[in-house]
């Protein structure tokens, strides 16, 4: 006997197609994220190369304020100094002394005035200044220069 053969369930006669692929979105992000982060990374580098090295606010340069030139002699009435306060002597005073940013944690001292002698006696002369505070004089370069500072306060 032979049975007639029997069709298989209509969902096994009409193959499913494979669903449609939409639009590559994930790779089109991707690509475009990758693309940010490099053109980011391109600014940040032509920054630092035009601007030294240096940042907008980098604390390290005390704020975003230029570096000064460390040379003490190079001060003017109001610019700060950095010196030993215990040196011991006057030269170890004066060699100890370097111009700073007034915010600078270690600005000990203020400039009142620049003069051009050889003698702290000049100093008195100085609208402020006070008997006692230090003078820091230039023995480096043999000229006769003195800076009549008072302690930062």
């Amino acid at each position: 006997m032979t049975y007639p053969q029997q069709q298989p369930p209509i969902w096994q006669q009409y193959p499913v197609a494979p669903p449609k692929k939409g639009p590559k979105t994930g790779l089109i992000a991707g690509i475009a994220a990758a693309a940010l982060v490099v053109t980011g990374g391109a600014i940040a580098v032509t920054v630092a190369i035009t601007t030294g090295g240096s940042t907008p606010g980098d604390s390290a340069a005390g704020g975003s304020a230029p570096e000064v030139d460390p040379d003490p002699f190079s001060a003017q009435a109001g610019d700060c100094i950095s010196a030993d306060e215990d040196a011991g002597s006057n030269g170890a005073f004066s060699a100890s002394a370097v111009r700073v940013h007034c915010s600078d944690s270690a600005a000990n001292y203020s400039v009142m005035a620049q003069l051009s002698s050889g003698s702290g006696s000049d100093c008195a002369s100085v609208p402020g200044y006070e008997y006692g505070n230090p003078v820091v004089y230039d023995f480096k370069s043999g000229q006769p220069r003195e800076l009549c500072v008072m302690p930062k306060g």
